[in-house]
């Protein structure tokens, strides 16, 4: 659940796990253990939950809420959880709903500022 949590918080800011680490002090054997199953201790969690600016319950999976905007946000997936149910979803679609799901995603994107999310190199 932490790394899940880490990771999503970093591409949603657009950096990488391994320069969020250097950025807090950390070092990449640290972020690897994360990924392999680890949780930090107390005070790194800390300082995570300051630089992005998320509460240590988020971080650790006991709260789905994070702060957006100064409102609280539910963040119930990973955004690439939710991208691969979306995908799900658009291999059951016909053209007609294909074509109503393109006009639905282009409107939202151009009535939001939301930035892009590049997927980290593997």
């Amino acid at each position: 659940m932490f790394w899940e949590r880490f990771y999503n918080l970093c591409i949603r800011n657009g950096k990488k796990p391994n320069p969020v680490g250097k950025e807090v002090g950390l070092s990449s054997g640290i972020i690897s253990k994360w990924k392999n199953g680890g949780i930090p201790n107390g005070e790194t969690l800390m300082k995570l939950a300051r630089y992005f600016n998320v509460s240590t319950d988020y971080l650790l999976g006991l709260s789905p809420y994070i702060q957006v905007n100064g409102e609280a946000v539910k963040m119930e997936y990973t955004d690439e959880l939710l991208k691969k149910k979306v995908d799900g979803n658009m291999e059951k679609l016909n053209n007609e709903g294909l074509t109503r799901l393109l006009n639905y995603s282009n409107d939202l994107v151009s009535s939001h500022n939301y930035e892009p999310i590049e997927p980290e190199e593997q």
